[in-house]
């Protein structure tokens, strides 16, 4: 990996949400990378989540199986309190 960092600014504190790609190697395939992440409240400055983990690629096939492209993932949830965590139960709308 090349340590690529990339910056994104959710909506608002009503709508905290955001999502971040990060460009990887086409042929990357199913390795295990290392994710940094650090939230930064854009009225205080203060850090609100700042941690760190190793993310197993998973293989997504957003047009179908049969079609390109052949894309790898990893989804996590920024928790204010325990820092990156799994997405799995996340209500995404009200």
């Amino acid at each position: 990996m090349d340590g690529t960092c990339e910056e994104r600014t959710s909506g608002s504190p009503d709508d905290p949400f955001a999502s971040l790609s990060v460009r990887l190697p086409d042929d990357i395939g199913s390795s295990t990378v290392q994710v940094r992440l650090t939230v930064t409240s854009a009225k205080s400055g203060d850090t609100v989540v700042e941690d760190n983990t190793r993310a197993k690629l998973t293989e997504q096939h957003p047009n179908g199986t049969s079609c390109p492209p052949t894309v790898w993932t990893a989804t996590f949830r920024a928790h204010p309190d325990k820092g990156l965590t799994s997405p799995e139960g996340m209500k995404l709308q009200g």
